[in-house]
């Protein structure tokens, strides 16, 4: 084998546990205003890994974390013990769930994409921000994520494992309902939420990775890819056979993909 390939999931816990994942999070951090003790809001905290890098930052940061997966919570309260609270909610639910202006800082580390109503939840962070505060937020998935001269390495390693499901006699839905979503935002379409939830100094980046195998297996694992990529088929499975074919395709050509990591920061007026 030339390259790593972890053991697939069937969630997002590869994804999470990926190094080369981890440095499009970094990345975001820099976006993070310094301050004396700030107070912030890690939403889509997950099992605490983006909460942890935010405290080595600054171990005088007040920090809330919000998931709406009371296990991952109870993983992010292992990784973090006191250091850090934690509340079962989403990105929509946080203005039910604090004070107003209680936070000076929201960060949403790559998982706004699962934000089904951005408007909603914009609006639910803007309550939550003290006047002046910062919302930063990145995301490696939406419209123009991918480079253009890897979509043919996609449409390959998705139509290889459905072929493998059809031999395999699995389920194979034989359509499907679209990319996700979130999936389908555009830079501009987060640039628009933002001013019309009253937003304001909208700063946006977007930077270039190079990824390798073990990123691709991870991404793989997601349910978002899996059940797109082998709609009726269960997500663990899809994983694995995906997985599968990924290694089969590197083995005979070893690859990398550059893919697009999108960061914004705004301040709430």
């Amino acid at each position: 084998m030339n390259a790593p390939f972890p053991q697939p999931s069937s969630d997002y816990a590869a994804l999470r546990r990926d190094p080369e994942y981890t440095e499009l999070n970094r990345a975001l951090l820099g976006l993070v205003p310094a301050g004396p003790a700030p107070a912030v809001l890690d939403v889509g905290c997950g099992d605490g890994a983006v909460s942890e890098l935010l405290l080595l930052r600054d171990p005088a940061t007040s920090l809330v974390g919000v998931d709406p997966d009371p296990a991952l919570l109870d993983a992010a309260r292992a990784r973090l013990g006191d250091r850090a609270r934690f509340a079962v909610g989403d990105a929509s639910s946080v203005s039910r769930l604090f004070p107003a202006d209680v936070f000076d800082v929201v960060v949403l580390a790559n998982c706004v994409h699962l934000v089904p109503d951005p408007a909603e939840a914009l609006d639910a962070i803007g309550r939550v921000l003290a006047g002046g505060g910062r919302l930063v937020f990145n995301s490696a998935f939406y419209s123009g994520a991918e480079s253009p001269a890897d979509l043919p390495r996609y449409a390959e390693l998705v139509g290889a494992a459905r072929a493998t499901a059809r031999k395999r006699g699995l389920p194979l839905a034989r359509s499907v309902a679209g990319r996700p979503s979130g999936l389908r935002r555009t830079v501009e379409d987060y640039q628009a939420a933002l001013a019309a939830a009253g937003f304001t100094d909208v700063v946006t980046d977007e930077r270039a990775f190079v990824l390798g195998p073990r990123f691709l297996t991870a991404l793989c694992s997601t349910p978002m890819f899996a059940t797109a990529a082998l709609p009726g088929v269960a997500p663990y499975i899809a994983a694995e056979l995906l997985t599968e074919t990924l290694e089969e395709l590197y083995e005979s050509a070893p690859f990398t993909i550059t893919r697009r990591c999108v960061y914004f920061s705004a301040t709430r007026p």
